[in-house]
């Protein structure tokens, strides 16, 4: 094993060695080579920085990729008797309003899968804010959706729901579509709060209800830039002074075709969105006991791979306790077509790239030939003095190889270099809050098609190098 240590590290010290002898014409040969893997590096590299910032985008509306949304209407379907007394007056008391429960939870998880307006992740759900249930509705669906949680043993949850509630503004009081939610959804939904903070447990137990509002919702009360807690009061559902403890970033008013032209934009919602997100103990704890409101929405991150059992454990809970046919479940899986799209492309790029640097070997191929007949003499005293055929063969092919992945290192370096320069919320039209790291794996494919193309390009002239006899090579 040793011996085979010393021989490989040794072709490749010889190989070095070899290249700084002739490192001009070299350095020419391998300018293709480096700008070849400097292109498909950055191309590779952007393409997974875009996969992943359309992700993060979705992930604010939709939540994170795998989160599964369930909504419960109760029809009260395969009861036993004394269940369907239970739930009979909730089934007629929904009656007309058995799709808004659903709808609010629909709203509320597509309010954020629409993603064409940011605002609608607040206030989307308004569609099912004007549907309500029972209190008693509502609070049997809530025990339910925390009974499966528990029973399951699931960490990443949340619960929300969509309502208006009337504010006080400076111009006047108006009905703002305000998202209640439990305290793990902005994580689970990737909220980037600009000023301020998102909500904290010790909001829980506050006796003003907190906020965390957009900026429009500032913006609206004649405030520019939040400094601290602010109080607002509302008139209804319920009369009270809530905490505003947060402001969300600002809506890119681009992504709806906003260009700041008021001509252009006439027909265009271009004004940041007005809407509100409650923590939902705090809230509630306000609110009348037989005051009507939406259901729960219940949204839970299972992952990729558990996203369909989760939905098939919570249609057979739910409706064991509503009935057949109560619970209606959505993921958000669709945006994996995305990360497939990015793998197709990543293999495109990468073959068109080899490809590339394929050619531009054909340079470093014609210098080694040339290289391996000038050292015609040298190669036969070295066999002469017992050098044997593969240490020939490894030292000329390693001399190919060591060469381009030099060149690979290079222009992985300008790749990382160009990824630091440009703008990418300008060139991918969409907002980039932070800059991501360099992706690994496009630097790895750089190196190793580097690697490749050098070993191919080597064989070549090693092959023809073990082929040359001692006897006249010393000759030569």
């Amino acid at each position: 094993m040793n011996g085979i240590l010393t021989g490989f590290f040794g072709a490749i010290v010889e190989a070095w060695a070899q290249l700084r002898i002739g490192k001009l014409r070299v350095l020419l040969s391998l300018v293709g080579v480096a700008a070849a893997v400097a292109a498909m590096t950055f191309v590779i590299a952007l393409g997974q920085v875009t996969v992943s910032a359309i992700n993060q985008v979705g992930e604010k509306y939709s939540g994170r990729q795998g989160t599964v949304t369930i909504s419960v209407t109760p029809t009260g379907k395969g009861l036993s008797q004394a269940i369907q007394a239970d739930d009979a007056p909730e089934a007629s008391a929904n009656a007309s309003a058995g799709s808004g429960a659903g709808g609010a939870g629909g709203n509320s998880g597509g309010s954020s899968g629409s993603g064409s307006s940011g605002g609608s992740a607040g206030g989307s759900g308004g569609s099912g804010a004007d549907t309500t249930s029972s209190a008693a509705t509502s609070a049997r669906i809530s025990g339910a959706m925390n009974s499966f949680v528990e029973r399951y043993d699931i960490t990443s949850w949340a619960t929300t729901y969509t309502s208006n509630v009337r504010f006080s503004f400076p111009d006047g009081a108006r009905n703002v579509s305000t998202q209640t939610v439990s305290l793990s959804y902005g994580l689970l939904h990737h909220k980037t709060v600009a000023q301020g903070r998102w909500f904290s447990a010790q909001d829980e137990d506050d006796l003003s209800p907190s906020l965390v509002v957009t900026h429009g919702f500032l913006e609206q009360m004649g405030i520019k830039e939040f400094t601290g807690p602010i109080t607002i009061t509302s008139f209804s559902p319920v009369q009270t002074s809530f905490t505003i403890v947060g402001v969300l970033e600002p809506e890119n008013l681009e992504l709806i075709g906003c260009s700041g032209d008021p001509e252009r934009d006439k027909d265009l919602p271009c004004t940041q969105p007005v809407n509100a997100f409650a923590l939902n103990t705090s809230y509630e704890n306000w609110l009348p006991k037989d005051a009507d409101r939406p259901s729960p929405t219940l949204e839970v991150w299972a992952g990729k791979g558990g996203a369909k059992e989760m939905a098939s454990l919570a249609k057979k809970d739910l409706d064991a306790r509503f009935g057949q046919g109560s619970t209606q479940t959505s993921d958000n899986l669709q945006g994996s077509n995305v990360n497939s799209s990015a793998d197709t492309f990543t293999k495109v790029v990468t073959a068109a790239g080899v490809f590339v640097m394929l050619l531009g070997a054909l340079s470093l191929v014609n210098i080694s030939l040339v290289t391996v007949r000038q050292r015609i003499h040298e190669i036969g005293v070295r066999r002469s003095f017992g050098a044997t055929s593969r240490r020939i063969f490894f030292s000329i092919m390693l001399e190919s190889v060591v060469a381009t992945v030099v060149a690979g290192i290079v222009g992985i370096g300008i790749a990382i270099v160009g990824m630091r320069v440009i703008p990418l919320g300008a060139v991918l039209g969409i907002p980039v809050t932070t800059t991501p790291p360099f992706p690994m794996l496009a630097a790895v494919i750089g190196l190793i098609a580097a690697t490749v193309v050098g070993a191919l390009a080597g064989i070549v002239p090693a092959i023809v190098a073990t082929r040359i006899r001692p006897i006249d090579a010393i000759r030569y």
